[in-house]
């Protein structure tokens, strides 16, 4: 499922066949689109095309080529036609100093008067920026409070641009340019983006991808840039899809609300199980050190556009009915947002009923805590059912650990884990450890207890990769 979050679907070069082309784009898997004004005439329209077809919404704004019509009576008219039920956000609206088709003071002035209506009915902003970083961003700080709610349309900026944008909490947006021949400049800033900050877009019926180059673009071209995004975040294109769908919703509200409390979760081409939110760590950098985490207040708990607050803990069978097929994967994962070996027995069942159902290869993710928690060693139960462990390590030092992942276990943790990871080498077919590179954490100490004293497999997980 995909969401084309900027398209201009009034254009003229829709009239004959609009039908047929959203028809098209609900074939290829593109549930919605946001339709987008440039100016109140195209605003108008795109109001219009909400009521004309349930899967459309709209944005409303007046383009920076066309700033010259920022009057009060068009903040007048646009601030009426952002009370129209199906209007998600203002824009497009920003600064392009490339062509300089309005006066660059005109321009800085609509912007900030775009972004204070935004604010007013509480909407999200749709920025349009080229040769202008430096304004841009200037005005977004001054007018609104990040983290901003807003996405740059169409980007183009460099690793310095992407880093401001980032920092402001804007959302960065791809179209059809990413899948370009001479795109390697933009895709080496594409791999840089986290793919939790990214949707998708056509801006059609421009920038058509390669495969259409030349000819008029549509709301369904837009999964070949998420083939190409896909491949740039080592992803398969249903993930991309899920993530930047769940993005999109997110954002701007769009599509359809994603699933809540997943049990089962596919990511590439592996099966994790979210067998409990319960751990007995509060990490620093996870969600469930939060208290927002629990009262269900703070930011969604997503992985990889999947929502693993859970009500309450899964049976082992409805484990193993949300697995399915086990075959079907490259591995079943016992992960999620919590610490599996809590609930060891269930583990265990889990994960005999999927061995003996053809599981190819089945992989722990743990604290390594296991043998705290049950005050004896686990790791017999594990033999014959789990291939794998992973073990999070996360400091060089006892001290470290503590202030890092502040376990219920206290500063003796640490060593235990070391105990747990020599004990699962002797008797698990794979062991790695792993350490998430946070600041302050000397990955390098890490890396040599690991090889050198542990003696098994090392992973430094990115820090912006986890939560």
């Amino acid at each position: 499922m995909l969401i084309d979050t900027h398209c201009h679907l009034d254009d003229p070069a829709y009239d004959a066949d609009r039908d047929a082309v959203l028809a098209r784009a609900a074939a290829a898997g593109v549930a919605s689109v946001v339709t987008i004004g440039t100016d109140l005439a195209t605003s108008r329209r795109a109001v219009e095309l909400t009521r004309a077809f349930p899967q459309v919404s709209a944005a409303v704004g007046i383009h920076p080529h066309d700033a010259g019509q920022w009057t009060a009576e068009a903040v007048a008219a646009l601030e009426a036609l952002a009370q129209e039920p199906k209007v998600v956000a203002i824009g497009e609206v920003g600064l392009d100093y490339a062509r300089d088709l309005a006066p660059r003071d005109r321009q800085r002035a609509a912007f900030r008067e775009a972004l204070q209506l935004a604010h007013r009915r509480r909407l999200p902003v749709v920025i349009h920026c080229r040769d202008a970083w430096d304004d841009c961003f200037a005005i977004v700080r001054e007018v609104l409070q990040p983290p901003v709610r807003g996405v740059l349309h169409c980007f183009t900026g460099g690793p310095a641009e992407l880093t401001t944008a980032l920092d402001l909490g804007l959302t960065i947006a791809f179209a059809g340019n990413l899948t370009f021949k001479n795109a390697d400049p933009l895709r080496a800033v594409a791999r840089q983006v986290p793919i939790e900050r990214t949707v998708l877009e056509t801006d059609a019926p421009y920038l058509a991808p390669q495969s259409h180059r030349g000819q008029r673009n549509e709301p369904a071209y837009v999964a070949e840039t998420a083939q190409v995004l896909a491949g740039l975040k080592s992803l398969g294109s249903e993930d991309v899809a899920r993530i930047t769908t769940v993005n999109a919703h997110a954002l701007f509200g769009v599509g359809p609300a994603p699933a809540r409390g997943v049990v089962a979760y596919p990511i590439r081409d592996s099966l994790y199980l979210n067998v409990t939110n319960a751990c007995t760590d509060r990490c620093v950098f996870c969600a469930l050190s939060e208290p927002e985490f629990w009262m269900g207040t703070g930011p969604a708990p997503y992985v990889k556009g999947h929502h693993l607050r859970m009500s309450r803990d899964p049976t082992s069978e409805e484990l193993i009915q949300a697995a399915g097929d086990p075959v079907r994967y490259r591995e079943i994962v016992f992960c999620g947002y919590g610490e599996p070996t809590i609930r060891l027995q269930t583990l265990v069942d889990v994960a005999r009923a999927l061995k003996a159902r053809g599981a190819r290869w089945v992989r722990l993710d743990t604290n390594g805590h296991g043998n705290l928690i049950h005050k004896r060693s686990i790791v017999p139960d594990l033999v014959g059912l789990v291939d794998e462990v992973s073990v999070s390590l996360n400091a060089a030092t006892a001290e470290q650990y503590l202030a890092i992942c502040r376990p219920t276990f206290g500063l003796s943790t640490y060593d235990a884990i070391k105990a747990f990871i020599r004990e699962c080498r002797g008797a698990i077919p794979r062991v790695t450890a792993s350490v998430v590179a946070m600041p302050g954490v000397d990955v390098e100490a890490c890396r040599r207890i690991v090889t050198e004293e542990l003696g098994v497999q090392y992973r430094a997980r990115p820090y912006d990769d986890v939560g």
